[in-house]
Protein backbone atom coordinates (compact mmCIF):
# COMPACT_ATOMS: atom_id res chain seq x y z
CA UNK A 1 0.00 0.00 0.00
CA UNK A 2 2.88 2.13 1.04
CA UNK A 3 4.96 1.24 -1.97
CA UNK A 4 2.28 2.07 -4.51
CA UNK A 5 1.15 5.34 -2.78
CA UNK A 6 5.02 6.33 -3.10
CA UNK A 7 5.19 5.66 -6.67
CA UNK A 8 1.38 7.39 -7.02
CA UNK A 9 3.15 10.40 -5.64
CA UNK A 10 6.58 10.18 -7.76
CA UNK A 11 4.54 9.80 -10.77
CA UNK A 12 1.78 13.11 -9.95
CA UNK A 13 5.30 14.76 -9.32
CA UNK A 14 7.01 14.42 -12.90
CA UNK A 15 3.75 14.66 -14.48
CA UNK A 16 3.30 18.30 -12.68
CA UNK A 17 7.09 19.20 -13.40
CA UNK A 18 6.49 18.04 -16.64
CA UNK A 19 3.01 20.41 -17.27
CA UNK A 20 4.65 23.43 -15.61
CA UNK A 21 7.73 23.33 -17.48
CA UNK A 22 5.82 23.21 -20.18
CA UNK A 23 3.32 25.95 -19.76
CA UNK A 24 6.08 28.04 -18.97
CA UNK A 25 8.05 27.49 -22.22
CA UNK A 26 4.25 28.51 -24.19
CA UNK A 27 3.81 31.50 -22.07
CA UNK A 28 1.31 30.70 -19.94
CA UNK A 29 3.25 30.32 -16.42
CA UNK A 30 4.90 33.73 -16.09
CA UNK A 31 7.77 35.34 -13.45
CA UNK A 32 6.18 38.76 -13.55
CA UNK A 33 9.11 40.21 -11.38
CA UNK A 34 11.44 39.63 -14.57
CA UNK A 35 9.50 42.34 -17.12
CA UNK A 36 11.61 45.46 -17.65
CA UNK A 37 11.00 48.28 -20.43
CA UNK A 38 8.18 46.09 -21.44
CA UNK A 39 5.32 46.41 -23.15
CA UNK A 40 1.23 46.25 -21.40
CA UNK A 41 -1.33 46.27 -23.00
CA UNK A 42 -4.84 47.22 -21.17
CA UNK A 43 -7.45 44.64 -22.80
CA UNK A 44 -7.75 42.53 -25.83
CA UNK A 45 -9.24 42.51 -29.35
CA UNK A 46 -8.23 41.84 -32.79
CA UNK A 47 -6.47 44.93 -33.05
CA UNK A 48 -4.56 43.99 -30.19
CA UNK A 49 -2.84 41.51 -32.00
CA UNK A 50 -2.20 43.79 -35.10
CA UNK A 51 -0.34 46.15 -32.28
CA UNK A 52 2.16 43.25 -31.53
CA UNK A 53 2.42 42.57 -34.83
CA UNK A 54 4.24 46.09 -35.30
CA UNK A 55 6.21 45.92 -32.38
CA UNK A 56 7.71 42.86 -33.73
CA UNK A 57 8.15 44.70 -36.89
CA UNK A 58 9.87 47.46 -35.38
CA UNK A 59 13.68 46.73 -35.44
CA UNK A 60 14.27 48.69 -31.76
CA UNK A 61 11.19 47.30 -29.65
CA UNK A 62 10.95 43.33 -31.81
CA UNK A 63 12.65 42.27 -28.33
CA UNK A 64 10.44 43.99 -26.05
CA UNK A 65 8.48 41.45 -23.54
CA UNK A 66 4.89 42.53 -24.19
CA UNK A 67 2.11 41.89 -21.20
CA UNK A 68 -1.56 41.56 -22.00
CA UNK A 69 -4.06 42.40 -18.88
CA UNK A 70 -7.46 41.51 -19.83
CA UNK A 71 -10.18 39.61 -18.47
CA UNK A 72 -11.22 36.32 -19.90
CA UNK A 73 -14.06 33.71 -19.56
CA UNK A 74 -11.26 30.48 -18.10
CA UNK A 75 -8.20 30.21 -20.36
CA UNK A 76 -6.53 33.18 -22.85
CA UNK A 77 -7.57 33.75 -26.36
CA UNK A 78 -6.88 31.36 -28.98
CA UNK A 79 -3.64 33.67 -30.92
CA UNK A 80 -1.77 32.45 -33.94
CA UNK A 81 1.82 30.74 -32.50
CA UNK A 82 3.81 33.60 -33.52
CA UNK A 83 2.01 36.18 -31.26
CA UNK A 84 1.60 33.71 -28.52
CA UNK A 85 5.88 33.08 -28.67
CA UNK A 86 6.41 37.22 -27.32
CA UNK A 87 2.79 37.78 -25.06
CA UNK A 88 2.18 36.67 -21.49
CA UNK A 89 -1.43 36.79 -20.57
CA UNK A 90 -2.85 37.71 -16.87
CA UNK A 91 -6.09 37.21 -16.51
CA UNK A 92 -7.64 40.26 -14.38
CA UNK A 93 -9.31 43.81 -14.84
CA UNK A 94 -7.15 46.30 -15.86
CA UNK A 95 -8.49 48.75 -13.74
CA UNK A 96 -6.72 47.27 -10.45
CA UNK A 97 -3.93 48.82 -8.85
CA UNK A 98 -2.72 45.17 -7.78
CA UNK A 99 -3.59 44.22 -11.68
CA UNK A 100 -1.02 46.57 -12.89
CA UNK A 101 1.22 45.92 -10.39
CA UNK A 102 1.44 42.33 -11.26
CA UNK A 103 2.37 43.00 -14.54
CA UNK A 104 5.18 45.44 -13.57
CA UNK A 105 4.22 49.04 -14.61
CA UNK A 106 6.34 50.54 -12.41
CA UNK A 107 9.11 48.98 -14.82
CA UNK A 108 7.15 49.22 -17.65
CA UNK A 109 8.18 51.78 -21.18
CA UNK A 110 5.16 52.04 -22.83
CA UNK A 111 1.34 51.31 -21.67
CA UNK A 112 -1.17 51.05 -24.28
CA UNK A 113 -5.07 50.97 -23.08
CA UNK A 114 -7.68 49.37 -25.40
CA UNK A 115 -11.01 50.29 -26.26
CA UNK A 116 -13.00 47.44 -23.99
CA UNK A 117 -16.65 46.66 -24.54
CA UNK A 118 -16.82 42.95 -23.37
CA UNK A 119 -19.62 42.05 -21.46
CA UNK A 120 -22.20 44.42 -23.01
CA UNK A 121 -20.51 47.44 -21.65
CA UNK A 122 -21.56 50.48 -23.21
CA UNK A 123 -18.89 53.19 -25.22
CA UNK A 124 -19.33 55.41 -22.43
CA UNK A 125 -18.49 52.82 -19.70
CA UNK A 126 -15.90 51.71 -22.28
CA UNK A 127 -14.37 55.32 -22.11
CA UNK A 128 -14.58 55.51 -18.60
CA UNK A 129 -12.58 52.32 -17.97
CA UNK A 130 -10.10 53.58 -20.21
CA UNK A 131 -9.82 57.19 -18.57
CA UNK A 132 -9.45 55.11 -15.11
CA UNK A 133 -6.83 53.03 -15.91
CA UNK A 134 -4.70 55.50 -17.91
CA UNK A 135 -5.04 58.16 -15.01
CA UNK A 136 -3.85 55.04 -12.72
CA UNK A 137 -0.91 54.11 -14.45
CA UNK A 138 0.63 57.74 -14.99
CA UNK A 139 -0.11 57.71 -11.03
CA UNK A 140 2.35 54.84 -10.78
CA UNK A 141 4.68 55.28 -12.83
CA UNK A 142 4.85 59.00 -14.30
CA UNK A 143 8.00 58.11 -16.74
CA UNK A 144 5.30 55.25 -18.59
CA UNK A 145 4.87 56.31 -22.52
CA UNK A 146 0.71 55.71 -22.06
CA UNK A 147 -1.43 55.44 -25.21
CA UNK A 148 -5.30 54.98 -24.44
CA UNK A 149 -7.67 54.61 -26.84
CA UNK A 150 -11.14 56.54 -26.95
CA UNK A 151 -14.39 56.13 -28.69
CA UNK A 152 -15.47 59.34 -28.26
CA UNK A 153 -13.11 62.60 -28.15
CA UNK A 154 -15.40 64.42 -25.93
CA UNK A 155 -13.50 62.41 -23.00
CA UNK A 156 -9.96 63.37 -24.01
CA UNK A 157 -10.02 66.39 -22.08
CA UNK A 158 -9.60 63.70 -18.72
CA UNK A 159 -6.39 62.08 -20.75
CA UNK A 160 -5.07 65.56 -21.17
CA UNK A 161 -5.30 67.10 -17.54
CA UNK A 162 -4.04 63.52 -16.62
CA UNK A 163 -1.07 64.27 -18.47
CA UNK A 164 -1.65 61.02 -20.42
CA UNK A 165 1.36 61.16 -23.29
CA UNK A 166 -1.28 60.21 -26.43
CA UNK A 167 -4.95 59.25 -27.68
CA UNK A 168 -6.49 57.83 -30.40
CA UNK A 169 -10.39 58.20 -31.11
CA UNK A 170 -10.28 54.91 -33.29
CA UNK A 171 -13.90 55.53 -34.89
CA UNK A 172 -12.77 59.11 -36.54
CA UNK A 173 -9.92 57.88 -38.06
CA UNK A 174 -11.72 55.44 -39.51
CA UNK A 175 -13.66 57.87 -41.14
CA UNK A 176 -11.01 60.25 -41.77
CA UNK A 177 -9.52 57.43 -43.80
CA UNK A 178 -12.53 56.27 -46.16
CA UNK A 179 -13.52 60.35 -46.86
CA UNK A 180 -9.34 60.03 -48.23
CA UNK A 181 -10.10 57.06 -50.28
CA UNK A 182 -13.09 58.67 -51.88
CA UNK A 183 -11.61 61.68 -52.51
CA UNK A 184 -8.28 61.02 -53.24
CA UNK A 185 -8.14 57.51 -55.51
CA UNK A 186 -5.33 55.06 -55.02
CA UNK A 187 -3.92 57.12 -51.54
CA UNK A 188 -5.16 53.83 -49.10
CA UNK A 189 -2.32 52.25 -51.07
CA UNK A 190 0.34 55.04 -49.33
CA UNK A 191 -1.53 55.00 -46.07
CA UNK A 192 -1.24 50.96 -46.11
CA UNK A 193 2.46 51.66 -46.37
CA UNK A 194 3.51 54.47 -43.98
CA UNK A 195 1.13 52.97 -41.15
CA UNK A 196 2.37 49.76 -40.76
CA UNK A 197 6.02 48.80 -39.74
CA UNK A 198 5.70 44.74 -41.59
CA UNK A 199 6.97 46.29 -45.30
CA UNK A 200 7.85 49.68 -47.12
CA UNK A 201 7.99 53.13 -45.77
CA UNK A 202 6.96 54.23 -42.63
CA UNK A 203 6.94 56.65 -40.24
CA UNK A 204 9.98 57.35 -37.30
CA UNK A 205 10.49 60.23 -34.90
CA UNK A 206 14.00 61.00 -33.41
CA UNK A 207 15.76 62.94 -31.56
CA UNK A 208 17.97 66.00 -33.51
CA UNK A 209 21.85 66.07 -33.08
CA UNK A 210 23.46 69.04 -31.53
CA UNK A 211 24.88 69.72 -34.75
CA UNK A 212 21.59 70.87 -36.62
CA UNK A 213 20.70 73.42 -34.01
CA UNK A 214 20.53 76.78 -35.99
CA UNK A 215 19.89 75.23 -38.89
CA UNK A 216 16.51 75.11 -41.45
CA UNK A 217 14.53 72.89 -41.99
CA UNK A 218 15.16 72.39 -46.03
CA UNK A 219 18.56 71.84 -44.87
CA UNK A 220 18.05 68.95 -43.08
CA UNK A 221 15.40 67.88 -46.04
CA UNK A 222 17.87 68.05 -48.31
CA UNK A 223 20.37 65.96 -46.42
CA UNK A 224 18.19 63.18 -45.17
CA UNK A 225 16.90 62.52 -48.95
CA UNK A 226 20.38 62.47 -50.34
CA UNK A 227 21.84 60.70 -47.45
CA UNK A 228 19.85 58.20 -46.39
CA UNK A 229 16.48 58.46 -49.08
CA UNK A 230 14.37 59.55 -46.20
CA UNK A 231 11.61 62.18 -46.45
CA UNK A 232 11.38 65.13 -44.10
CA UNK A 233 8.15 65.28 -42.68
CA UNK A 234 7.27 67.41 -39.13
CA UNK A 235 9.00 68.56 -36.49
CA UNK A 236 7.92 67.91 -32.68
CA UNK A 237 9.82 71.22 -30.73
CA UNK A 238 9.98 71.33 -27.05
CA UNK A 239 7.10 73.23 -26.18
CA UNK A 240 5.42 70.15 -27.36
CA UNK A 241 4.07 71.41 -30.83
CA UNK A 242 3.85 69.24 -33.65
CA UNK A 243 4.20 71.21 -37.31
CA UNK A 244 3.94 69.12 -40.19
CA UNK A 245 5.78 70.92 -43.20
CA UNK A 246 6.30 73.81 -42.30
CA UNK A 247 7.33 76.49 -44.57
CA UNK A 248 10.68 77.97 -42.68
CA UNK A 249 11.63 76.79 -39.44
CA UNK A 250 15.10 76.98 -37.58
CA UNK A 251 15.97 74.35 -35.52
CA UNK A 252 16.34 74.59 -31.98
CA UNK A 253 17.39 72.86 -28.50
CA UNK A 254 15.14 70.06 -27.62
CA UNK A 255 13.37 69.39 -31.32
CA UNK A 256 12.85 66.15 -32.64
CA UNK A 257 11.52 65.24 -35.94
CA UNK A 258 9.50 62.85 -38.00
CA UNK A 259 10.86 61.57 -41.03
CA UNK A 260 9.56 58.85 -43.71
CA UNK A 261 12.25 56.18 -44.30
CA UNK A 262 12.44 52.15 -45.23
CA UNK A 263 14.01 51.79 -42.36
CA UNK A 264 15.45 53.63 -38.85
CA UNK A 265 18.06 56.02 -39.31
CA UNK A 266 20.58 57.98 -37.42
CA UNK A 267 20.94 61.36 -37.54
CA UNK A 268 24.26 61.21 -35.58
CA UNK A 269 26.21 59.47 -38.17
CA UNK A 270 25.90 61.96 -41.01
CA UNK A 271 28.75 63.00 -42.70
CA UNK A 272 27.31 66.13 -45.12
CA UNK A 273 27.71 68.46 -41.99
CA UNK A 274 29.52 71.51 -42.61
Amino acid sequence: MFMGLTIFAMFTGTVSAFMVERLRAEGRIVNWEQLEDHVIICGWNSKAEIIVREFRAFQTANDMPIAVIAQFDGEPPVVSSDVQRHVQFLNDDFTRVAALEQAGVHRAKTCIIMVDTSGGRSEQDADARTILAALTVEKLNPAVYTCAELMNRSYASHLQMGRVNDFVVSGEYGAYLLAQAAMNGGLMEVFSELLTYQHGNEFYRMALPLEWQGKTFMELFVDLKQTHNAVLVAVHTESGEMIVNPPEHIFASGDEVVVIAEHEISLWRQQSMR
